[in-house]
């Protein structure tokens, strides 16, 4: 038995009930006692504020409609810079990875686990955390910009040292590019390191996703053009991406 885990305070977020039984049977067969689970991002996150652990698992998809691991990675990277974070995914590719590399996570656990692959990983984590802990007074790791503070009515993103307030309702659209998220209002954008993801969930009312890369605002959709299958706002052409038509189309009131 690993003696480094029988104090380890270990928090698993996980919206399946059967694979976090099986998971926290095979932890506690790798040799860790404390086990907080949680099986969304609200519970996940108060029971780290009530005590915050000494590693993370987070599954990456906390199940529909609700915010993902990814999201909970970025509040939790907010408040502890060197809590190593491991993600659970069913579907591990290129695309996950880039979406959830900014929260610094350790490693990665796909679904066909074992003791002995969680033993590693955990291995792996708090040897991670002991190493960022001794260089963080001397060389802080970089971490993403804090998120938009939100209202019901406006976002304050952080331009230098203060927080501007943008109303909702004059954001044309989000838009992803060079590993940043942009709010494009009137010919300015206004950077953020919040997954478009974390953004279309906080603002399902009144946005839309179209593409991969653009989130946008329906007040704002000037003309649907559905044969070059785009939108235009503010006389600006935007792709709809083939995965989100028929998402976009639901919400679009077309009268024929």
């Amino acid at each position: 038995m690993n003696h480094l885990l029988e104090n380890l305070n270990l928090l698993v977020v996980e919206d399946d009930p059967n694979f976090l039984h099986l998971l926290s049977l095979l932890l506690r067969d790798a040799g860790v006692p404390k086990i907080h689970t949680a099986a969304n991002y609200e519970s996940g996150l108060g029971l780290f504020q009530a005590q915050v652990p000494d590693v993370c698992i987070l599954d990456i998809d906390l199940g529909k409609n609700q915010k993902s691991g990814i999201a909970l990675a970025e509040a939790i990277r907010l408040k502890a810079p060197s809590v190593p974070i491991i993600y659970l995914t069913a579907h591990y590719t290129e695309e996950f990875y880039e979406s959830c590399r900014h929260t610094l996570p350790v490693c990665f656990l796909n679904k066909e686990l074992s003791r002995f692959k969680i033993q590693m990983a955990l291995d792996f984590a708090l040897m991670h955390k002991v190493q960022i802990e001794k260089a963080l007074p001397l060389h802080p790791p970089v971490l993403p910009s804090p998120p938009p503070i939100i209202s019901s009515q406006q976002f304050f993103f952080k331009i230098g040292d203060v927080y501007k307030a943008i109303p909702i309702k004059d954001i044309c659209y989000f838009f992803a590019e060079s590993k940043l998220t942009f709010a494009r209002v009137g010919q300015r954008n206004y950077p953020t390191n919040v997954l478009l993801k974390t953004l279309e969930e906080e603002l399902s009312s009144n946005f839309v996703r179209i593409h991969k890369t653009f989130l946008v605002n329906l007040n704002f959709i000037e003309v649907y053009q559905p044969k070059e299958n785009s939108v235009i706002i503010d006389g600006e052409s935007l792709p709809i991406g083939y995965a989100y038509r028929k998402g976009f189309l639901e919400r679009l009131p077309l009268l024929k």
